[in-house]
């Protein structure tokens, strides 16, 4: 960090620096007033200092690194504040910039605020390299995290997200630390965590209503009445659920697999209410076998007609096709 902390800052601090031994140099000469140059030189220095603090500032909050390294940005905020103190002190009376910063310092007005603003960019690039690091070492994280908001994962898996956020962070610290090593170690088995509830997430959002739909259909009499069109919805249902822990992010895909296993629920809805309009002319020895026998007649029919597979549909609706087909 600290290399990089250099690369950011290194060029303004030499200068400044540069800039603060010879105030305090100034100051010290024996028996001297500087002359109106040497104040106005020393002011002009004060006051670059105090910019180059305030566009540290100003990045500090565009950049938001607050998120990855709050010490230090809360160190540079209390800084921050005390400088701007002293620098309208100075702005009000600029002929004092070679005065001693106070009764017990050997410090120069501007000097101080030169120091302080150097101090200011420290802590501003320190955090600005804590950020690098953390997108760098983290960044294969940040994706997961993407997609469980995208699917309420921390309203639907609460507990589990909560942890996992929780640990997000200790990671962060742990980066500012100096721990990347630690880290790193432990990536692999955190990613394995959040694939896990990314799975979960997404198959809630496109599979939870239709698991619930089969669960209440597998313990009524529907499934007894129909068990292969049961046993056919929760094939599709089961197929849908392994493709999405297969290919979680083929979000298409997924959607089309779901749609699928909810037609298979409609159609065994519609089989079953077809069972229920003819119960009184139909013996439950022989319900099944003669809807399928009218079903495959009516998936003869619209396949010829062009229209595919309509079993979906009731026997009404698949019948009102095939006319206006015809």
């Amino acid at each position: 960090m600290q290399m990089k902390l250099g690369i950011t800052f290194g060029a303004i601090l030499f200068g400044i620096t540069g800039c603060k031994t010879l105030d305090s140099v100034q100051n010290t000469l024996a028996g001297s007033s500087p002359s109106t140059e040497q104040v106005q030189a020393a002011y002009s220095r004060a006051e670059a200092a105090y910019a180059e603090a305030q566009q540290a500032m100003y990045l500090a909050n565009i950049e938001s690194l607050t998120e990855y390294d709050s010490n230090r940005v809360e160190r540079a905020q209390k800084e921050w504040q005390v400088l701007k103190k002293q620098f309208a002190k100075l702005q009000s009376n600029p002929h004092e910039a070679l005065d001693s910063a106070s009764f017990f310092s050997s410090q120069t007005l501007s000097g101080e605020i030169i120091e302080n603003s150097q101090q200011i960019m420290a802590l501003v690039a320190g955090a600005q390299a804590a950020k690098k690091l953390i997108l760098s070492v983290l960044e294969p994280v940040r994706s997961h995290f993407a997609v469980l908001d995208k699917f309420d994962a921390s309203q639907q898996f609460s507990k589990r997200y909560r942890q996992l956020t929780t640990l997000h962070e200790k990671f962060k610290g742990m980066l500012v630390q100096g721990k990347q090593v630690q880290v790193e170690t432990r990536l692999p088995e955190y990613q394995a965590q959040l694939t896990a509830l990314e799975k979960d997430a997404v198959e809630l959002h496109y599979m939870g209503n239709i698991i619930a739909e089969l669960k209440l259909i597998g313990a009524s009499t529907k499934a007894q009445v129909l068990p292969s069109v049961y046993s056919d919805a929760a094939n599709t249902t089961d197929y849908a659920k392994q493709y999405i822990h297969l290919n979680v992010r083929k979000y298409e895909q997924i959607e089309e697999k779901a749609r699928s296993a909810k037609l298979q629920i409609l159609r065994l809805e519609h089989l079953y209410a077809e069972h229920l309009a003819r119960k009184q002319a139909l013996s439950d020895q022989q319900v099944e076998a003669r809807l399928l026998a009218l079903e495959n007649q009516l998936l003869e029919l619209t396949e010829k007609a062009g229209l595919g597979d309509l079993r979906h549909l009731s026997f009404t609706q698949q019948l009102s096709a095939i006319k206006e087909k015809l």
